[in-house]
């Protein structure tokens, strides 16, 4: 904890011109006594968060914008872990990670560093909301379940080495990054072995800040809707994919989610109570992209003979 090496941090973002300034101030405001070295990975961003970051990077010349044409978080992740570091942060003890739209408490990082280095067991340590509509019974959840989201989080140097030495690239198109990456780690990149919930360090300490969806407002409902809807596409996601990799190991993760959406036909929907609606909405997509894969394969292999 005495080294002061730079902190490298990875911030995923995607059109977040309204909030990516925010985040940046956060993490300079949180940590004003530490080196922080910030990886902008805009993918796929058609309004003003380039520019914005550029802009800051002038202030701040510890922030690196990296642009990645393809829109998709779990593509830019993979390339933060097999391009960036290595070229750019590597031999690292410690690697954070975060959304664009969110915004770190003061001393966050530090909380999260100093429970990897007391807890060596663990391969990440995770932080926790300090806001939402549901802030306290989401925070518990993480503490009691020992898990893990995408808007904080923190990854030991040796285990991210073993991420890349695996060749591990999370599916493109998934819905749940953090769910399969939390899962990753409690199996110690093994899902043919034993499920480990210690593997992760929850940080009652290190929390988090995002705007919530005003669901008053009308003109959200909309935003509601469509986040209701991928959270039930990553459920069925998990439902395929999680047999499929404790079962065939590594070596059956699939580098596009949607290849594996023909196996959709065979869940079922279940009730969910008001939510039932969004789960279904979201398997009939699924199975239309099953099919329509599963059509233009065959269209492929007919046209090679």
């Amino acid at each position: 904890m005495e080294h002061q090496a730079q902190w490298p941090v990875m911030v995923l973002a995607h059109n977040e011109e309204e909030r990516i300034v925010a985040c940046l101030d956060s993490l300079f405001a949180g940590e004003s006594d530490r080196d922080v070295d910030v990886y902008v990975m805009a993918n796929g961003c058609t309004d003003r968060t380039e520019a914005l970051v550029a802009k800051y990077a002038e202030k701040r010349p510890s922030v690196r914008l990296v642009s990645i044409e393809l829109g998709d978080k779990c593509n830019a992740w993979n390339v933060f872990i097999h391009e960036t570091v290595p070229a750019r942060c590597p031999d690292r003890d410690v690697y954070f990670f975060m959304d664009g739209d969110a915004r770190i408490a003061p001393g966050a990082l530090t909380v999260l560093a100093r429970a990897l280095h007391d807890d060596p067991y663990a391969h990440a340590a995770s932080a926790v909301p300090g806001s939402g509509r549901s802030m306290q019974k989401d925070s518990a959840d993480i503490l009691q379940q020992r898990g893990l989201v995408a808007n904080l989080y923190a990854l030991r140097g040796t285990f991210l080495d073993r991420l890349r030495a695996l060749q591990v690239r999370l599916p493109l198109n998934l819905e749940g990054d953090d769910g399969l990456l939390g899962a990753l780690i409690k199996w110690d990149l093994d899902p043919t072995g034993q499920w480990d919930d210690r593997r992760i360090h929850p940080c009652a300490e290190a929390k988090f800040y995002f705007d919530s969806v005003q669901i008053r407002n009308l003109e959200e409902w909309p935003k509601v809707w469509r986040r209701l809807v991928r959270y039930g596409r990553r459920h069925y996601e998990f439902e395929l994919l999680g047999p499929l990799l404790r079962k065939g190991g590594l070596k059956a993760m699939p580098a596009d989610i949607q290849s594996i959406y023909g196996q959709a036909e065979r869940l079922k929907l279940e009730w969910r109570g008001i939510y039932t609606p969004c789960f279904a909405v979201a398997l009939r997509q699924m199975r239309k992209i099953g099919k329509s894969r599963s059509s233009l394969a065959n269209v492929n292999t007919d046209e090679s003979e």
